[in-house]
């Protein structure tokens, strides 16, 4: 999937942020009582975590959409994006939109906050 707003691309294969990423989604989702594992294998972090939250997202879909939204409201997933991802990966599961959204909104989470530990007065600037 495309991102248009930031190329976070060459994070995926720094296993620091990897590493950092798979935490957030842990702990994200351990906020609504849904367990998330990471063998701590960077270079099998995304299968691994999106084979486990597509399951999840599909399950919740399916038998508690509130939850769901909650848990996306949480993360800063907007519905509307959802939906116009959804067009545009239209050979995608909802699910798998879904998942996608979500691991890049992780991924960016961390990215940002890794700049502003870095770049600390960039905010002065």
């Amino acid at each position: 999937m495309e991102q248009k707003n930031l190329n976070l691309e060459p994070y995926k294969q720094q296993a620091e942020i990897v590493e950092k990423t798979a935490h957030q989604v842990i702990k994200d989702f351990n906020t609504f009582g849904i367990q998330i594992f990471f063998s701590g294998f960077s270079e099998w972090a995304y299968d691994e975590l999106f084979d486990q939250l597509e399951q999840n997202i599909s399950e919740m879909l399916s038998s508690y959409p509130e939850k769901l939204w909650a848990l996306l409201y949480h993360i800063d997933v907007d519905k509307n994006r959802i939906d116009r991802e959804s067009l545009n990966y239209s050979d995608w599961s909802y699910a798998e939109v879904i998942t996608e959204l979500i691991l890049y909104r992780e991924l960016k989470k961390v990215v940002t906050r890794e700049y502003i530990k870095r770049n600390p007065d960039w905010l002065k600037e």
